[in-house]
């Protein structure tokens, strides 16, 4: 009896010796980790940001049942068919204007990434701005078209939907806007 109450004793006493030095030191496959020596900071590559020119001018298009879910219009709603044709439409238009101002888009995103890469070597930001300033410039005119058809939609969706799925609508708008 004595021998086995000293055999649990050292199994036990064992066991909690052995979680205390896991837990101390970490396990073997956290020490193998460890000993890999470490790029320093200079050496790591800077990633550059990606430029969505989409994105930049304030193009979204509109996924239908999407957004009819997130407002709340049923499918089997007469509202739900007027919906659809109105951002059908929209996103119509949308795809006609990035058609159009491909060649602006392609070239104002060359410029900036460019831009980008001049910044990193010379750490200077001068020229970001500049390019910066200059694409914007040239996009003023393609963001109002795009601000004018986002009225439109708006007042086109006014006539059909609710107080309560216009803010949810006016709400998901924002939300996608942001991101």
């Amino acid at each position: 009896m004595i021998k086995n109450i000293l055999l649990i004793a050292i199994l036990l006493f064992s066991i909690t010796a052995e979680a205390q030095y896991g837990s101390r030191y970490g396990s073997q496959y956290n020490r193998r980790q460890s000993m890999q020596p470490r790029q320093p900071r200079a050496a790591q590559q800077s990633r550059v940001p990606e430029i969505d020119v989409e994105k930049a001018v304030g193009m979204v298009f509109y996924n239908t049942e999407k957004v009819s879910k997130k407002i709340g219009v049923k499918k089997s709603s007469d509202a739900f068919i007027k919906i659809t044709s109105i951002f059908n439409l929209f996103n119509k238009e949308l795809k006609q204007i990035k058609r159009i101002n491909t060649f602006l888009f392609s070239e104002g995103k060359s410029k900036m990434e460019a831009a980008q890469k001049e910044t990193i070597k010379s750490r200077d930001y001068t020229a970001l701005q500049k390019a910066n300033k200059e694409v914007t410039e040239s996009f003023k005119p393609i963001i109002k078209v795009i601000e004018d058809k986002e009225k439109k939609l708006d007042l086109e969706l006014k006539e059909i939907l609710t107080g309560k799925q216009q803010k949810k609508w006016i709400k998901y708008r924002e939300n996608l806007k942001k991101k």
